[in-house]
């Protein structure tokens, strides 16, 4: 994919809830990130009302958690066809477009852009203050190449424009853009900071500076990410993204009861998302310690199917191939990527584990 691979949108920042009218319910479960009750309630009201443009909408922005772009952009579609004056319909079209750009070879990709770009357009043209437009154009014109019509000036602008109309928003963009441009972490953490002041109730900012604390790949602060998360908690109990951070944090703190509890106690608020697990043992291995925890959690990941916007199926049964290369266990570990691959067929990385697994 080469040119468009700085093409995709980082779903943490450009996308808040669809802020339509309507049940305001699918609203709040998509942006607690639950996904999966978001559809069933999408689908039953459709059954209802197939002619419901807002439910086309809310079901176009699960499928894209759920990674099907192709029914993505027919649901946006159908959203447009009935109501076609809804710039946040608009908008979702054009984040289907991006992403799905960021999939597709380099011809392909280039017309998605150009799509992208018409429908950020009318969105923009129907309501020239809708957030969710901004952030997304925002991003692609910091990642985009400038012969795909990058520009990151324009981008830090945007930004500036989208804290003017809502702060809270405003900042997380910021952030998001200093951390591309590998800014220091306290200029990020101050931002977030500012964020979290903006809308002290604003779950999503509290579980991004506790991610800032503790992220996926490192745990720099454990104890400020366990006190962060703690507070986003505080504001949902329900949510899953700081029950992630505070199993990360007691994977480097070593802190395995609370580790345990914090599992469970996450499992117990939102039985749909089991990221917990996943997170805890990707901790775990990383750090080579207490595999076999790492591979309870994991299986306990695999039980069912995964929530919208989390670690695939066919990821975790890659780390876990991972875990058992890691203790000599090649045959467990070919096994499970070829299950990864029975999964995702199109699952790039566990092709090429394999492929080196089998050369040795």
């Amino acid at each position: 994919m080469g040119l468009l691979q700085s093409l995709a949108v980082t779903a943490t920042v450009c996308v808040s809830a669809l802020a339509a009218a309507g049940p305001a319910s699918v609203d709040t479960l998509i942006e607690a990130g639950h996904w999966k009750r978001a559809r069933a309630e999408v689908q039953a009201q459709l059954k209802a009302n197939p002619s419901d443009a807002q439910a086309h909408a809310w079901l176009g922005k699960i499928d894209t958690a759920f990674g099907d772009l192709d029914s993505a952009i027919r649901e946006a579609e159908r959203a447009i066809e009935l109501d076609g004056r809804n710039a946040n319909y608009h908008g979702l079209l054009a984040e289907a477009c991006a992403l799905s750009a960021d999939r597709s070879s380099i011809i392909k990709g280039l017309q998605f852009v150009r799509r992208m770009k018409k429908e950020v357009d009318v969105s923009l043209a129907i309501d020239p203050r809708n957030v969710d437009t901004m952030l997304l154009e925002m991003m692609f014109s910091y990642k985009a190449p400038s012969i795909a019509g990058g520009d990151k000036q324009k981008a830090r602008r945007l930004a500036e424009q989208v804290t003017a109309i809502s702060p809270a928003w405003g900042y997380l963009g910021q952030a998001r853009l200093y951390q591309l441009q590998g800014e220091a972490g306290p200029v990020v953490e101050t931002v977030l900071k500012k964020a979290v002041q903006a809308d002290p109730g604003f779950y999503r900012a509290r579980a991004s500076l506790a991610q800032f604390y503790c992220g996926e790949t490192s745990c720099p602060s454990p104890g400020q990410a366990e006190r962060a998360a703690l507070e986003a908690v505080a504001v949902d109990p329900n949510a899953g993204a700081a029950y992630v951070v505070l199993a990360r944090s007691y994977v480097a703190l070593k802190r395995w009861g609370d580790l345990e509890s914090t599992v469970s106690r996450a499992e117990k608020a939102n039985p749909d998302d089991l990221t917990p697990y996943y997170a805890a043992a990707r901790r775990l291995i990383e750090e080579g310690q207490d595999f076999d925890r790492a591979e309870r959690f994991l299986r306990h990941y695999l039980s069912q199917p995964t929530e919208g916007r989390e670690p695939t199926i066919a990821e975790a049964r890659r780390l876990l191939a991972d875990m058992y290369q890691r203790s000599g266990r090649r045959n467990e570990a070919l096994h499970e990527l070829q299950l990864a691959l029975q999964s995702q067929p199109d699952y790039e990385l566990a092709k090429k584990d394999l492929n080196r697994l089998r050369k040795f």
